[in-house]
């Protein structure tokens, strides 16, 4: 039963075929070759039909292609003919993609024609790449969030440590203050609220896969972060000084983190004038760039090792002994994640100067 208008029957559904189509004959030199194959292979039709095949493999199937052909032609043995098989084919630009080829062979005019169709497989290795990435992905944020948590946790636990011990020592004095107890004890209150803080930010993290964000006073919510670590300055003899005189200083953050990151920073500081003779400390905000809100941590340490400068804010980097290396990874992920930057430079007054901006809230 013959098809009227038989080739151009077969010319529409080769140009219609969404997968690649390509003809070959026994010497295999291409014959046609549909506009999906093209578009594949990044070649004109023009570039490849006349062209031997093998211009669309990479090595060894290029050098064995033609042997193949051959010992079907003298065998009969199908060891390119069949359905599903996966190769990889080259495209103009000489990238390697992987492919399923079908070969079928069809008898016409006494010779005999290779069909070749082709489905491009790289866009679903790239899923199962991709797919594999974010179940990785998923352990490892699942492993910083644990070590991130450990860490940020550390921190008002350790101020509820040293709250009390003050409390404790008070209540050993003949005369102490009724007062100054219960101030301390309030401190401690603060801590423990704050610890419930990051645990709700964390579940809702989890939950929602961010955390909620609200028009605050910048300078208000760094003055509250640098009186959770009033104790521990007061502990290390440092002396803070606190210049928050940046106006306006409305921006919206998740409060929580911003403290977060604040904290982080004052402890870096104190940590690392623990070993110097002048412990002095600066918090500060000044107006940058006309829109933007900068915070500046200033210590009179020994400054940052030209080792780990370049890599500081990587995870896991610290000059810390007992260190987990992820508090400043953190902060970099938090002030990012409010459209600010994070770095940190030597201070002229000897130490380091860590800084951050944050773009201020849109009248």
């Amino acid at each position: 039963m013959s098809v009227p208008g038989h080739d151009s029957y077969l010319a529409a559904i080769m140009n219609a075929a969404l997968d690649g189509i390509i003809t070959i004959d026994e010497r295999g030199t291409v014959l046609s070759m549909n506009p999906a194959a093209a578009k594949l292979f990044g070649f004109p039709p023009s570039e490849v039909i006349g062209q031997n095949v093998r211009m669309l493999m990479p090595e060894p199937d290029r050098s064995r292609h033609d042997s193949y052909i051959s010992e079907y032609l003298r065998t009969g043995t199908p060891k390119i003919i069949g359905i599903g098989r996966q190769v990889e084919g080259m495209r103009k630009d000489s990238s390697i993609f992987t492919m399923e080829l079908g070969v079928s062979v069809v008898a016409t005019e006494g010779k005999r024609v290779f069909v070749g169709l082709i489905h491009d497989l790289s866009r679903s290795r790239q899923f199962e790449r991709r797919l594999h990435e974010l179940q990785t992905n998923r352990l490892d944020l699942m492993e910083n969030m644990a070590a991130g948590l450990a860490h940020e946790l550390k921190q008002p636990l350790s101020a509820i440590a040293a709250y009390i011990n003050f409390a404790h020592r008070q209540l050993k004095q003949k005369d102490f203050s009724v007062e100054k107890v219960e101030e301390l004890l309030d401190n401690a209150s603060a801590q423990v609220f704050r610890a419930s803080e990051i645990m709700d930010n964390l579940r809702q993290f989890i939950a929602r896969g961010d955390t909620v964000r609200s028009l605050q006073n910048l300078n208000a919510v760094i003055r509250t972060a640098c009186e959770f670590t009033d104790a521990l300055a007061k502990e290390h003899d440092v002396k803070t000084t606190v210049n928050l005189e940046a106006s306006p200083d409305q921006v919206i953050i998740n409060k929580v983190q911003i403290q977060q990151v604040v904290v982080n920073l004052k402890r870096n500081a104190i940590e690392a004038m623990r070993d110097v003779d002048r412990r002095e400390m600066t918090v500060s905000t000044r107006l940058v760039e006309g829109d933007k809100i900068q915070t500046d941590v200033a210590d009179t340490g020994p400054g940052l090792p030209h080792s780990i400068r370049d890599r500081l804010f990587e995870q896991f980097t610290t000059t810390k002994p007992h260190g987990l290396g992820v508090g400043l990874s953190i902060s970099r992920s938090i002030i990012e994640a409010h459209k600010g930057k994070i770095w940190a430079e030597p201070n002229p007054r000897g130490g380091t100067i860590f800084s951050f901006v944050l773009p201020l809230a849109k009248p």
